[in-house]
């Protein structure tokens, strides 16, 4: 969960520097307070949009036009609307919001054409700002890392595979990483090996928690 937020407070101490945000919702104190013991903190720098950013948000936008048969001012303004809906943030203008903001923006877009099965004119890992979160989206709904089509296999990740002298029905997933990749491009990988064809496409193997794995629905005989 992001909320967005200004800063109320900052004392210098000894130690180093206290910041004081405050976020005006309930739900933090009830929910991610009781569970959450760490949290963390970006600041805006006061850089804006970039032009390549600029650049893959409409392309974005535009392919999923294509498919919707939308206007593309009305999803530009609805995807806007409904990325200030799910993180808190305040509505923006792509023509000088933050870089941060673009960043944010663009993987909801990303996550929103992967959930909603929509095709792009581009690999979507050339369209994402956030090189971790897309690799997360991928697993989420199971799209390959490299080509972004569904049904995607989960692929541990060299030094992450079970069956190296571990037992599937023991082994604990945290802390190995994995990748989903399509069954094509999982071959090649066990084929070729993870070097070359990771390098290629600037993507890698994340690691995931417990929490993270039963949210995505993962089991040992997903992994392979």
């Amino acid at each position: 969960m992001q909320y967005f937020s200004k800063i109320r407070a900052v004392r210098e101490t000894d130690k180093g520097t206290d910041i004081l945000i405050h976020i005006p919702d309930e739900w933090i104190k009830s929910k991610v307070m009781k569970y959450s013991k760490e949290a963390e903190i970006k600041l805006n720098d006061g850089r804006t949009i970039t032009p390549e950013q600029r650049k893959k948000i409409y392309a974005t936008i535009r392919d999923i036009t294509l498919y919707t048969g939308d206007a593309p001012e009305y999803m530009k303004e609805f995807l806007k609307y409904d990325f200030c809906q799910a993180t808190g943030h305040e509505y923006f203008s792509l023509s000088n919001c933050s870089i941060e903001t673009a960043r944010n923006f663009i993987t909801h877009i990303i996550d929103f054409v992967f959930r909603e099965n929509i095709p792009l004119t581009d690999l979507a890992v050339n369209r994402t700002e956030d090189i971790d979160k897309y690799l997360y989206c991928c697993i989420k709904y199971r799209r390959c890392a490299i080509t972004g089509r569904p049904n995607a296999d989960i692929h541990h990740c060299k030094g992450s595979r079970v069956g190296m002298g571990r037992n599937r029905k023991k082994i604990d997933h945290i802390k190995l990483e994995i990748i989903a990749l399509s069954r094509e491009w999982h071959t090649k990988v066990h084929q070729e090996g993870e070097e070359k064809i990771f390098k290629t496409y600037k993507i890698y193997g994340i690691t995931v928690n417990h929490e993270i794995l039963r949210e995505l629905g993962l089991t040992v005989d997903d992994l392979s």
